[in-house]
């Protein structure tokens, strides 16, 4: 049975699913949720964005002392207010 979904809790069911498997009726909730409201689905976007982001920084950072670019910051600024 699908449950409607507060904005509060569909972000931070967001945040969860990277670190645990979600029940199948929440995942369902959830994408009934980001279905219908703009502004949680942006979240999520950005989300992904951002964490891919850091796990490129991290192995980058591992790797050498790389620091971005003003022109990387800026299409990353770029990219996430497009995301929406």
């Amino acid at each position: 049975m699908l449950r409607l979904i507060t904005c509060q809790n569909a972000t931070m069911l967001l945040e969860k699913q990277a670190d645990q498997p979600m029940a199948r009726a929440l995942r369902a909730s959830l994408w009934l949720h980001l279905h219908y409201c703009p502004y949680c689905n942006r979240y999520a976007k950005q989300t992904v964005l951002i964490a891919e982001w850091a796990r490129a920084s991290a192995a980058s950072r591992a790797s050498s002392k790389v620091v971005l670019s003003d022109n990387a910051k800026q299409r990353m600024r770029e990219r996430l207010a497009a995301a929406g």
